[in-house]
């Protein structure tokens, strides 16, 4: 008996290569009619011509793939933050960012390993301009089998990079909420290693060319864990280079031992780790080789039912990190965040974070409440296999 899926899929198919003919078509006897000698037609013509082969050609591909396992989807999303920070030291400014972000993303999937998305994420600041911030296009291929997690595109950064705010500043998921590139993540049963590039400013006569690389990973051995981040930023000049500039090089890395104690205690979370974090620094024809200070970093992290504090402690030499906290210029910096998740579910996240800072023999604050929600959804084109 014949899927009636699969007819239903296969005459919609039918329609749209039918549309894009007549369409082609209909432009084609437009085009010769007006064409005579105008060079402009002429090139229109033929770009018109280019544009609906290559449509054409991409129907036929689609057309050949089987029916079974495809679905389509999309997935609208909102992402809220309130962070105000009341600083009143040499190395932060103090500021309120207060905002929203809309997620939208339509696409498919073949048997949910291969997955294409394409959409926009846009950003609005309270009282500021609705079109102070310019949307963010999101197109991005994906592959996830097994142990292997890639992406190459414009994809959203969220859950993907796990960095300490020294090296990646929190503000980035505000303003630059997607990666520009490649990211690769390796996992099991061991840990996990991922590798990432992000090219944050293409190069032309007034841009400069900036991307951002980095790896970073996790080893388990029963509670014990060794974790560390790399993140290197290249800062290049544009085509026509301002007087005196520089190239320069910016980044760093941590390497940690750890504990994690969860299993082991009543508490949901409860681990914490030491080691050492180096900034590495070069301003090309400035100074030779990089600058390379360096410190302790102690962080803990504790957490029951939604309810939680978070501890980092630096103490050593004082650094610059272009992507990261400016509260690493100091030699000596303490952070205590409380903080409360009163709901954590798949789609729905929030969370409420009231931060203590202690710096250059003084106590700051901050807080933050942040909030996401997705609403999704995934359409058979056939007899995909029952997704959870």
């Amino acid at each position: 008996m014949i899927n009636a899926k699969i007819v239903k899929h296969y005459n919609f198919r039918v329609q749209v290569e039918e549309f894009f003919f007549f369409t082609y078509f209909y432009k084609l006897l437009r085009y010769a009619d007006r064409m005579n000698n105008n060079t402009d037609l002429k090139t229109n013509m033929i770009k018109s011509v280019c544009i609906h082969i290559l449509l054409l050609s991409l129907m036929i591909v689609i057309e050949s793939l089987p029916v079974s396992g495809q679905e389509l989807e999309w997935l609208i999303g909102v992402d809220g933050f309130l962070d105000n920070r009341e600083y009143h030291n040499s190395v932060q400014l103090p500021q309120t960012m207060f905002g929203s972000g809309l997620r939208l993303e339509v696409g498919g999937n073949y048997d949910q390993i291969h997955r294409l998305r394409a959409g926009i994420h846009y950003i609005y600041e309270f009282g500021g301009e609705p079109d102070a911030i310019k949307p963010l296009p999101t197109i991005y291929y994906q592959f996830d089998h097994k142990h292997v997690d890639f992406f190459m595109g414009a994809f959203p950064r969220k859950e993907l990079l796990d960095y300490p705010l020294a090296l990646l500043t929190d503000t980035l998921n505000y303003y630059r909420p997607n990666i520009e590139g490649a990211y690769l993540r390796y996992s099991g049963e061991w840990g996990y290693q991922n590798i990432f590039l992000d090219w944050t400013s293409r190069q032309t006569d007034t841009d400069f060319e900036r991307f951002i690389f980095g790896f970073s990973g996790r080893y388990n051995y029963q509670f014990l864990y060794f974790s560390h981040h790399f993140l290197m930023g290249h800062f290049a000049r544009s085509r026509i280079p301002p007087p005196d500039f520089h190239l320069r090089d910016n980044g760093g890395f941590d390497l940690n031992l750890g504990a994690d104690l969860s299993a082991y205690t009543f508490f949901d979370t409860l681990s914490f780790s030491a080691g050492a974090l180096v900034s590495l620094d070069r301003i090309r024809h400035v100074y030779e080789g990089y600058e390379t200070p360096a410190g302790l970093l102690a962080q803990l992290l504790i957490s029951y039912r939604g309810i939680g504090l978070q501890g980092t402690y630096y103490r050593g030499q004082g650094h610059e990190f272009l992507y990261g906290d400016s509260f690493y210029e100091a030699t000596e910096y303490g952070r205590m965040d409380l903080f409360w998740q009163p709901f954590h579910i798949k789609h729905v996240r929030g969370k409420l974070v009231f931060s203590v800072h202690f710096i250059e023999q003084s106590i700051d604050y901050s807080q933050q409440i942040l909030v996401s929600i997705d609403i999704g959804r995934a359409m058979s084109m056939g007899d995909s296999r029952k997704k959870e």
